[in-house]
């Protein structure tokens, strides 16, 4: 149980306190009291509706310390720049597959970077997985041809990094830096990649033989 999560219950549980004893204070005719008791109760209650909607938003980012693989992606080709890809996730989570069209793919991820302080709360640099998407390498191609753009994972009801991002100026005293993250490597027939992400961002790499030949051809060696 994170710190966030643990504050929001003992949050909780005190205004829940609190207001109840506000309406024992209003049975026993003590109105001064039990408003006093009542705002204060309503207030806390609102601090751990706000916290846990934090901690929530947090736990759909995986903490970031240090340079870590987080998936794998495979390829499998259908046909003139048209390609399956199965992305497979380190964490344990349900593979997927994914129609790609183009002849590059590009993965995309939203980081999180908090200042020293705020660590003391359990804030390590995070990241979210976004968005995988196909592209051509020619320009003309990119307007005229066929597109792919698929969404990775479920979207947060409170979604932080937009609030960062929008909202450096009051943010700020908490996010270091809000921003996002891309790497993008030619589609190949059973090429696959490794993708590793570290608090400067996406790195990704072949990890088998069509892969490499992919990359040397697509940087012309």
């Amino acid at each position: 149980m994170s710190v966030l999560t643990l504050a929001s219950i003992v949050l909780a549980l005190t205004g829940t306190f609190l207001c109840y004893s506000g309406i024992r204070r209003l049975l026993q005719r003590r109105p001064l009291a039990a408003l006093n008791r009542e705002l204060i109760g309503l207030l806390l209650l609102l601090l751990a509706g706000f916290s846990f909607l934090l901690a929530s938003n947090l736990y759909l980012y995986d903490r970031l310390v240090f340079e870590a693989p987080v998936a794998e992606i495979e390829f499998t080709r259908l046909g003139d720049q048209h390609f399956s890809a199965q992305l497979d996730y380190v964490a344990g989570m349900t593979p997927q597959r994914y129609d790609m069209h183009g002849d590059e793919w590009r993965l995309e991820a939203q980081m999180l970077l908090w200042h020293g302080y705020a660590s003391l709360l359990g804030l390590d640099a995070q990241y979210r997985l976004h968005r995988l998407s196909g592209r051509y390498t020619q320009t003309s191609d990119e307007l005229e041809l066929q597109r792919s753009v698929h969404a990775l994972g479920e979207e947060p009801k409170l979604d932080l990094w937009q609030v960062a991002s929008r909202h450096h100026d009051i943010m700020g005293v908490f996010v270091d830096a809000a921003y996002g993250s891309a790497v993008f490597l030619p589609m190949s027939d059973a090429a696959r990649y490794q993708i590793s992400i570290s608090r400067s961002g996406l790195v990704a790499r072949p990890i088998n033989e069509s892969a490499r030949q992919a990359v040397s051809h697509w940087i012309g060696l």
